[in-house]
Parts: structure tokens; sequence; C-alpha cells
């Protein structure tokens, strides 16, 4: 049963066994690493020597260097147009600055076979991929011979490049020795190109390998060759040890510090020459490389032979220099070198020297190829391809096939240029878009015993915080998809298992409204969210109704149309539908001394709107405190009291049945008196002063001004009538 606390588990079982154990997928102990499939080597140099294997991108090139004087046999096939050119050293610089270049030689097409004739110097043979798709292109090279001949290094080598179902698996591993195991019942070559300082109708058998190690902080590679050169017709052989530079052409090898049996000439190659020696056909002969540290701590690399029981030492080269990695002998099928050569092991057969090409008329033999891995036993090399690219000595009309894993025959016949097998030991689980501690994606391999057999299980889904989670949505294995969240594989080959997650983002909408918020969730990355209020103002049973102003929301790509919102998810989003609440606002009304008003009705007031004044009978009153609209209903005070108002003429009588007008401030209350003078009780603001206005002479008053004047009348009318 599988922990379900375990988001991304895999499990391993061993050949034969039942039991899983759980690995960790950036830690293996199988002394092999890998790497994402677009890191091969492959895809971005030049495989081969003599003949030359390319995949050109669109846009780019490869060139080949070629050195003069003398005839070039050319020929190339593609499946796309490609421009070839032939460059000296300046034209190249040229064409890598964007000059205008002047080639020696011009071809457009897929298909050419040319002789040119080289005047003296290096050259370069550029294939350039102007079209819009990637162009494979098969070069071949013969120089110093008019006619081209597919010929290549032929054997068994190991580039790092396992191929697979949907690509080259790039890997890399160290190790401490190479052994190459040959197994020559007969050969016939006749030389082709010319190597005058060693005899006609030989051919070398080569075991190259390259070295790394790390001195003063800087990695340095050398091309440790351990060559047989093997003369059939007379059964001699002779042991040559080279070893190049391949760091860059900065680095020079000091002869003081590289020492062995041989020198080191022109501060490039350390060379080594044994003495011929007869041998006793069939030829049944071992070549070693093996790399340690001396009692002082150099770097050595011992190089020798073993033939019917005995081991023959021929060098032992030691660098006087003290690394902090290393040396080991290395395979990397993911990188080349900083002067541009591929960082491979090479078992293989060719010209005698010289950079010389031979033909076979007549080839019977068996090559193997053993790594030393981390336990100490001898193994087979991951993948075998049957062509070299390091190695200058070529051949043709010879063919390599695959016997077994790390193992191949050699025959006469048309060449085959690629990969042949891989190790029955070893396959590769490649896992994309795997999950590292459910934050990062990542790609991670893993080395596994051939027939193992691997579960991989996950949540279906995995929450990565800030509102975003992932949800597995299946596996592709090698191009297939499969709708699971668990997979079980037999590794019986090597699998790409893509983890197929889509990512999701949460819509959070809030809504006073509540019409909307069902809208909230998880919607996949890039997805589209419609958003429409269907109505634009909502009525409440309790004198309440909701209006709708619009939207906010924290999108980056939306657009807005009337009531509706239309978004992209491309993140974490929040959307507001924004409403206004209003209120069928009554007020219930008392005065200053808490004297009942009346109820006054506002109409739709919005929640949170001041109320500071109210209009009763087109008179204005302040309130004693602003009031907050929170409800429907409501109280306030108002700055006003309730009087009755007494009104005097000048005389002091009252004004009986007068209309009276009484302003405060701006505006102003009419009333009429009773016949005593008095108003009506009416409400009057007290928080301004009140002016109550009638006319000067009241009734009262006219009608005792009439009196009185009536009085004097009647009083001089008597004293007239007395006198």
């Amino acid at each position: 049963m599988l922990n379900p606390l375990i988001l991304l588990a895999i499990l391993v079982a061993m050949p034969n066994s039942t039991a899983y154990q759980q690995v960790n997928p950036l830690i293996n102990n199988y002394g092999v690493y890998t790497y994402p499939i677009n890191y091969a080597v492959i895809y971005n140099h030049v495989i081969g020597s003599g003949t030359y294997m390319m995949t050109i991108a669109p846009g780019t090139y490869y060139s080949v260097s070629i050195y003069g004087p003398g005839p070039l046999g050319l020929y190339l096939t593609s499946n796309t147009n490609v421009l070839t050119l032939i460059l000296n050293s300046q034209g190249l610089n040229e064409l890598k600055t964007g000059a205008t270049v002047k080639p020696l030689f011009t071809y457009y097409g897929q298909v050419l076979n040319a002789t040119i004739e080289l005047p003296s110097g290096e050259y370069y043979i550029v294939v350039i991929n102007n079209g819009s798709s990637t162009a494979q292109v098969m070069l071949v090279t013969t120089r110093g011979y008019p006619t081209p001949i597919v010929n290549a290094p032929i054997g068994i080598v190991d580039y790092g490049l396992m191929p697979s179902q949907v690509g080259y698996i790039p890997y890399s591993y160290t190790t401490s020795e190479f052994l190459g195991e040959a197994r020559i019942l007969s050969a016939n070559v006749q030389p082709i190109t010319n190597c005058s300082s060693l005899p006609p109708g030989s051919f070398s058998l080569q075991l190259n390998a390259v070295l790394e190690m790390v001195i003063n902080n800087q990695t340095q590679y050398y091309w440790v060759q351990n060559v047989l050169i093997i003369d059939p017709t007379y059964d001699l052989m002779a042991p040559l040890v080279n070893v190049w530079n391949m760091s860059s052409t900065n680095l020079t090898m000091n002869p003081l510090f590289i020492i062995g049996h041989g020198s080191v000439m022109n501060n490039e190659v350390y060379a080594y020459m044994g003495n011929w020696t007869p041998y006793e056909p069939p030829l049944m002969i071992n070549l070693t490389i093996i790399t340690n540290r001396t009692v002082n701590g150099f770097p050595e690399v011992l190089i020798g032979y073993s033939m019917d029981g005995v081991n023959t030492p021929v060098d032992n080269v030691t660098f006087l220099m003290s690394p902090s990695w290393g040396p080991y002998l290395v395979v990397n099928g993911s990188e080349y070198s900083p002067s541009g050569y591929l960082i491979d092991v090479e078992f293989v057969i060719g010209g005698p020297g010289c950079g010389a090409m031979v033909r076979a008329n007549g080839l019977n033999a068996t090559l193997s190829l053993y790594y030393k891995g981390p336990g100490g036993e001898l193994l087979p090399v991951p993948s075998a391809w049957s062509l070299g690219s390091d190695t200058g000595e070529t051949i043709a009309n010879a063919r390599a096939y695959a016997v077994s894993p790390g193992t191949v025959g050699i025959t006469v016949g048309g060449e085959y240029l690629g990969p042949l097998s891989n190790a029955n030991y070893l396959a590769f689980l490649i896992l994309s878009n795997y999950l590292f501690n459910n934050q990062s994606m990542t790609t991670v391999e893993i080395p596994l015993p051939i027939n193992s057999r691997v579960i991989l299980t996950t949540q279906h889904s995995v929450y990565l915080g800030n509102n975003t989670l992932l949800r597995l949505a299946g596996f592709t294995v090698n191009n297939m998809y499969i709708n699971s969240t668990e997979l079980g594989l037999t590794m019986n080959q090597s699998y790409i298992v893509n983890y197929l997650w889509v990512r999701y983002y949460r819509l959070d909408i809030i809504d006073e409204a509540n019409i909307l918020t069902n809208l909230s969730g998880w919607y996949n990355e890039d997805s589209i969210v419609n958003i429409t209020v269907p109505y634009t103002i909502i009525y409440f049973s309790n004198n309440t109704r909701l209006i709708f102003t619009g939207f906010t929301t924290n999108a980056t790509h939306y657009v807005i149309t009337n009531n509706t919102l239309i978004l992209l998810m491309d993140r974490p989003v929040m959307a507001i539908i924004n409403w206004i609440r209003e209120y069928n606002a009554s007020l219930i009304l008392y005065t200053a001394n808490g004297s009942y008003i009346g109820t006054k009705n506002l109409g739709w007031i919005k929640y949170g709107e001041e109320i500071t004044n109210v209009s009763i009978n087109g008179f204005i009153y302040g309130l004693r405190s602003p009031l907050v609209i929170s409800g429907a209903n409501n109280t306030a005070v108002l700055n006003a009291e309730y009087m009755e108002l007494s009104i005097r003429d000048s005389l002091g009588l009252p004004e009986p049945f007068t209309q009276v007008i009484i302003k405060c401030g701006d505006q102003e209350l009419r009333s009429v008196t009773n016949s005593y003078g008095v108003t009506q009780e009416l409400l009057i603001p007290i928080s301004v002063m009140c002016i109550a206005e009638a006319p000067q002479i009241g009734y009262y008053s006219i009608a005792l001004i009439l009196a009185v004047i009536l009085t004097m009348v009647l009083t001089a009318v008597r004293l007239m009538r007395r006198h």
C-alpha cells in the first residue's frame, strides 16, 4: 500500500524482487548521470571523422577543417537544400562576423559529388542551413584523394548518447579504466592515402579516451591514445602512445611537466612509439588505459596491452601537477571540450597513422569495450556506436554490426554509421516536469537496472501556495498518453515520462448580493471567465435595495462592458462586484426638549450617507447631531422646539388675527395670531435667531387710537357747545 503522504513517489523493485523501495530522484549509485534530451551533443555538434553526420538547425551552420594542398573528394547528401562553402581561415572569420565572404567553392542543393583542388593551407568546409526545417546531412571527405569514399574510424564508440524512441538520451560517467578487447581473425587492407613512415598495407587498432582533471580551478582535457599499429603482411605490431591537448589552443603542453617513455613535441602532443613485435595470428589482444595518482599525488596514465595472458606495460605518462579533481577518464554526451572535441571513448580500426585512410579488402574482427564501474567490475559501455569522431585515421569498405551489448563485429561492406546497441544491464528513466519538493519543476534522470520495475505515483492536486495549484492530467510515456495518477513500468528499455500538469489559479468573487459567488473557484491557466451581473437593481423586502455600480479586479487582462466582466486567468484573481446599498429611509423626529414631532420619509438614501438636516413643510431644520444612515428606520433630534409666540405691536398691545412672518436666518415661517395675539404652536429652530415680523399697529391699537380720537372729538364738541 502506497503512503498517501508521498506526493510524488518513485518506487523501484530490483529484478527478481517483490520489495519496492523509494528512490531519491536526485541521487543514484550507478555511476552514470543523465541529462535532458535537448542537451544531447548530437543536436549541436558534428559526429564523425572522414564522414560526418550533421543535424543543422535552421539559420545555423557547421564547419569541418581540411588541409591542402592536393585533391579533395567531397560528397554530401541532405534531406533539404543546404549551402556548402569552402573557406580559408579569413573567410570563416568573415562568415562569423556577418561580412561578405569569397569562397573557394560554392554549392547549393541536396546532393553533391565533386573533386576540389585545394591550395596549400588550412580550409573549412562549411554547411549552412538557410531553410526553415532541420537539415540532416552526411558529409564525406577524402583528403588527398579525388574520389569521395565513405570512410570513418570503425568499431565501437561510446558518445554518452543512448538512442531511445524519443531521441538521444545524453549521459555521462567517469571511470579509472577502459579496456578494449579485440579478436582480429583476418585483415587485408590497402592504402588510399599514404603514411610514408609506416608500412604499406598496415592499419591501426586504437583505444582512445578523454582524460579530465581540474588544475588551479581550470578543467583540463586530454585525448589519450593507446594505438597498436598492425602489419598483417608480416604479422608484426608496434605500440604507439599519444596524448593530445583537448582543452584549448591557449593551453600548451610543457615538456617539463609531462614525463614518460616518450616526449612532448612542439608543445602540442606527447608521443611514444615502441618496437615492432611479431604476433601469432589470429590476433587476440586487450588494450587498456588506466588512471590513478602516484604516491606524490601526481596524475598518471598507465597504457598497455595483454596477449595470451601476459600483461605488457607500454608507457606510464605522469603529469607533474596537483589536481583538485581527477584524474578520470570521462564520457559525456551533454557537452564537448572547450576546443570543440567530443568527450567520448573510441575502440576503432583505421589507417596506420598520419590521418591516413585505408580500404578493407578483407576483414573479420570482433571488438568489445568495457569500463570499470563504481563497484570495481568491468561493464560494457552503456551504448555502442559504429564510428569514431576524435580519431583521425579512417577505413573504407568496413562495416560494424552489433553482436551483443558492448561488442561489435566488423566485416567488409558498405559502412553503417550510427548507433548499434545499448547495454543489457542499464536503462534510463527520465522524468520531465517532475515536481520537486512540491515547488519547482525539474527534469530528473535515473539510471536503473534493466528489467527493474518502477511505480510512479502522485496526488491529483498539489497546492503550491499563493492561490495556485497543479492538477495532474496524466503522463506521456515515450510520447504515448496515459490518463492516470499512478504509473507502473518494467525497465526493459529507457523511458521518458512527462508529468502533464495543468496549472490552476483561484478566482475569488466578492459579491454583496451573493448572486455570483458561485463562480468563485479554480480555473485552469489562461482560461477566459465571463462574469455578468443579471440585475443592476435588486430590491429586498426590508425597504432595502442594491444598485450595481461596476467591477474592481486585480486581473492583468480584462474587458468591462456595461454589466459584464471578461477576464484572463493568468494569475490568482480577485473580482469585486461593486454595489451601493440604499434604504427607503424614514426618520422619527423629536424636538430638542423631547417632544415627538412625527415620522419623516426621506426616500432612497445610500448606506453610510450622513444626514445633517431635514425639511418639514418646506422648512429645513438642522439635526442636533449628524445621522449616518445604516438602516431603513432611524431616529433623530432636531435643533428646534415647539413654541407659541405672543405678538405685540408698537403700543405693546396684542395683534389679533394678524399674519406673522417669522424669519430664521434665510428661511421664513408664517402663522396667524388668534384673538389674543398668540400664534399657533410652531416648530422653531433654536440654533439660529428668529425674528417675528407683524404690522406696527395692530387692530387693538387702531381701536384704541380711534377711541382716543373719538373721545377727543366728543370732548371738543362739548366744550364748544358750552361757549
